[in-house]
This record gives structure tokens, C-alpha cells and sequence, in this order.
């Protein structure tokens, strides 16, 4: 999927919740992760991701999400993937919607999972997000260090162990 297909995909999604539900009282938010979220902020090189990793949805949006084959709404199995306050961080994702609220982690929180996963495709957004001078090194450094970030979310010390051993390389190619 490229940015426009992920874009087509999103307004689709907002346009089922808005015809099922109408204009509810509370807008329903969607948080998206992985290669999406990069395309969707324009901060990689990539053209296109495999698919749009939803956080989290509300049960209303994710039984709408669900029949998108390419949505992914099964990634909060990687809660333990992101610092523990990234919501203090989202970015609201400029989409003109009717229903649903579009939102990314911050790039730094967005970095941390690549970090945990560190496959080529997930260290090729960063490199690219470090290259363009997208990162903020003192709030990246801060929530893969606190006690009360990525290390509180972490669900054992050797994962946890290895993204920040992640996180040295990638600083080291940087810095």
C-alpha cells in the first residue's frame, strides 16, 4: 500500500463508522503504528508498507477495521513495544474525517518499537526519520532510558535489554 491507498483505506474505515453509527457523541480515535505511520507523516524513504498496524480502536471501529484486509488491528500484543506514556505524545494525523480520529505515536515512540523489532525495513524509517533531522535525540535518549517509559512497559528485562542495545548502535550511526 502506498500513502494514497493507506489514505483511501483510512476514509473508507471513517465513512463505515459514520454511516453505521452517525454522528455519535465522542469521535472514535485510532492510533497507528509500524511502516504506516512513517508514510502517513511522510518520514521514510519507503513508498509502501503491507499494511496499516492499528494500537488501538475502539470496539465500534475495530469490528469496522476488521473486515480490511489489509488493516492489522491485532498489534496491541506490542504494547510492551512502546514507552509507557506515549499517549502524553500522539500526533493527530491531518485526515478530514466525519466519524474517527487519526492518530501516531510520536516519532521518538515510533522509534522505540522499530528499535524492539530492529528488521531492516523497521531501521530503514528510523535511519531515514535521523537522516531528515525528524528525531528529537534528548526525548528519544530519555524514553528508551526512564524508568518510567519504555523500561515500565517492558514485559521482561531481556527484551528490554536488547532494544536499548538497539538504540546504542542506532545513536552510534548518528552520532
Amino acid at each position: 500500500m502506498d500513502k494514497n491507498e493507506l489514505l483511501k483505506t483510512l476514509l473508507a474505515i471513517d465513512e463505515e463508522a459514520f454511516l453505521m453509527d452517525g454522528e455519535r457523541p465522542t469521535r472514535s480515535q485510532v492510533i497507528i503504528v509500524g511502516g504506516a505511520a512513517f508514510l502517513l507523516r511522510d518520514m521514510t524513504a519507503r513508498r509502501i508498507t503491507h499494511d496499516i498496524d492499528i494500537l488501538q480502536a475502539d470496539t465500534f471501529v475495530r469490528q469496522i477495521i476488521a473486515q480490511y484486509p489489509n488493516a492489522n488491528g491485532a498489534v496491541a500484543a506490542y504494547m510492551d513495544h512502546i514507552p509507557y506514556n506515549f499517549e502524553d505524545r500522539l500526533v493527530p494525523l491531518p485526515i478530514k474525517t466525519k466519524a474517527v480520529d487519526y492518530f501516531t505515536p510520536s516519532i521518538e515512540d515510533l522509534a522505540v518499537m522499530k528499535l524492539y523489532a530492529e528488521r531492516p525495513a523497521d531501521m530503514q524509517d528510523i535511519d531515514e526519520a535521523a537522516r531528515n533531522n525528524n528525531i528529537d535525540w534528548q526525548l528519544l535518549d530519555h524514553l528508551v532510558h526512564d524508568a518510567g517509559e519504555a523500561h515500565a512497559s517492558a514485559l521482561s528485562a531481556r527484551r528490554y535489554g536488547e532494544m536499548v542495545g538497539a538504540f546504542e548502535r542506532f545513536y552510534a550511526r548518528w552520532h
